[in-house]
């Protein structure tokens, strides 16, 4: 917004026009703050440390939910509908879906269907035929190094099994007997010659679906064979992902040789559960096809967190939830859109207009406002990811180019604040808050901005808030806002098929 002191007067333009000062300085606490300050709303993350080896997770959970352009809110039963499609090899992991390093990667080395002729878990104590599957597939998969030259790998593998049960209850029932006898292996392990096994952790993991669940399951075992640690200091690093959607299942179960498995990201099962939860649920997304060769067939997209990827769709979907998470409008609030067509969004931190350009390909806004409170979103398409960045750099160099702004005429001073945030592909946090003679006054308002592929998603809030406590009201409001666009960020990624944050 541009400089101002009347907070009621700013939310008023702020709900017609959308002029916001934003900018500069570094925000006074980091992303990871942002994220602690707002457990308070909403716990969103959660990150484990333990063991001999280092496990970090993060996962989401946010309701899918649809919302149309004219207003109406679709009807979200896609678990219910699905769970009467019949399961097939389609609903497992490709090798596009897999995840380990940046130096290497599963390949698929077979298919089928059936519990086959051994164990799907070095744990199991029976087939999920035995505990009442009616449908079961499984698949296999290598792990190799990328680089050319560098050596093959020996030790590690990964199987993923999807199985369907008659009823939910069925399959919960399952899959809690399957932790139960990995949490218990000892003696299993050791009759079947793996004498040193030793569970390090179990975390629960939210798949992000309506009526699912998930838990990681990490343990060390070994011996390890002569031919592959001649020296006897490695150990199996075993990470198991138990997933249920409805009364469906998935089990991944990793096996790695090494003596430490530290991943930043989060571990590569943790990373995979979104994924295998979502393809239990046949047509809610793309799915590629296995080759006869186990790779991932072709694809005609590029990746599209690169920003110098090609553009993928840019023709936005009536469905996208743009409204969904917010209050219900009463008294003298109001709501416009979402629609095409309504009056772009403005910055102008210090004064100086933010140019709406590139130009976008597609846009849809949202505004939602009260008295006290304004909310809005403003979703844009562009012609390349590199396009959709430039867009964003546009508006956030203007707010790092303007820490503290000039008094107004009254005696106010608007600061502004940025910081990098953790959702889409990338995402930045930008925040002003306004002092009178040196101290906080009421008038607080902060722009997510959120790069998904070639897609650029704003999400805005206005209030009277940061008069006592400016920095840790901005985090909070972040925080909200960010809780409030689950929805909408998670269905942005599926719409730009990207493997991003929600």
């Amino acid at each position: 917004m541009p400089e101002q002191h009347d907070p009621i007067e700013e939310l008023s333009r702020f709900g017609a026009g959308f002029s916001t000062g934003h900018g500069g300085g570094e925000m006074p606490l980091s992303a990871a703050d942002v994220r602690r300050r707002g457990d308070r709303i909403r716990r969103r993350r959660t990150a484990l440390v333990a063991g001999a080896a280092a496990f970090a997770v993060a996962a989401v959970t946010v309701p899918v939910l649809a919302l149309s352009l004219d207003g109406s809110r679709g009807d979200d039963s896609r678990v219910a509908n699905d769970r009467a499609k019949a399961l097939s090899e389609a609903d497992l992991l490709t090798d596009d879906d897999t995840v380990y390093s940046d130096g290497a990667d599963w390949f698929t080395i077979d298919t089928f269907e059936g519990d086959g002729q051994s164990a799907f878990q070095l744990c199991a104590r029976s087939n999920l035929a035995g505990l009442g599957a009616g449908t079961i597939f499984q698949r296999r998969y290598e792990l190799r190094n990328l680089e050319d030259g560098a050596p093959s790998v020996s030790g590690d593998e990964f199987r993923e099994v999807v199985a369907q049960f008659p009823s939910a209850a069925e399959a919960d029932k399952a899959l809690q007997t399957v932790a139960s006898w990995i949490t218990d292996c000892g003696k299993h392990a050791k009759a079947n010659g793996t004498p040193e096994y030793r569970v390090l952790q179990t975390t629960p993991v939210p798949a992000g679906l309506d009526d699912s669940e998930a838990q990681v399951i990490d343990a060390h075992y070994g011996p390890v064979p002569k031919n592959i640690d001649p020296y006897g200091s490695d150990s199996y690093i075993a990470e198991t992902g138990l997933v249920r959607v409805g009364n469906r299942i998935a089990i991944l179960d990793s096996r790695i040789v090494g003596q430490d498995y530290n991943f930043l990201d989060g571990t590569p099962v943790t990373r995979m559960i979104p994924r295998a939860a979502e393809l239990l649920l046949p047509g809610t997304a793309p799915k590629a096809t296995v080759t006869a060769t186990g790779s991932a067939a072709p694809s005609d997209s590029t990746d599209p967190t690169d920003p110098t990827a090609p553009a993928g769709a840019t023709t936005l979907p009536n469905d996208l939830p743009l409204a969904d998470g917010w209050p219900q409008v009463d008294g003298d609030g109001s709501l416009e859109g979402p629609a095409r067509g309504q009056e772009a969004f403005t910055f102008a931190p210090c004064g100086t207009d933010v140019p709406d350009a590139p130009a976008p390909v597609d846009r849809v806004t949202a505004r939602w406002q009260e008295p006290e409170d304004f909310r809005g979103r403003q979703l844009s398409t562009y012609g390349s990811a590199a396009e959709a960045r430039s867009a964003a750099d546009a508006i956030v160099d203007a707010y790092r180019a303007c820490p503290t702004g000039t008094p107004d005429s009254a005696g106010f001073v608007s600061h502004h604040t940025v910081a990098d945030g953790d959702l889409g592909d990338e995402s930045w946090i930008l925040g002003r808050s306004s002092t009178y003679d040196g101290s906080p006054a009421p008038g607080l308002d902060i722009t997510y901005v959120i790069r998904v592929g070639n897609a650029l998603l704003l999400l805005t809030q206005a209030s009277e808030g940061g008069a006592s406590d400016p920095a840790g009201d901005i985090v909070t409001q972040a925080s909200q806002t960010a809780d409030e666009a689950g929805a909408v960020v998670t269905s942005l990624c599926r719409f730009v098929g990207s493997a991003c944050r929600g």
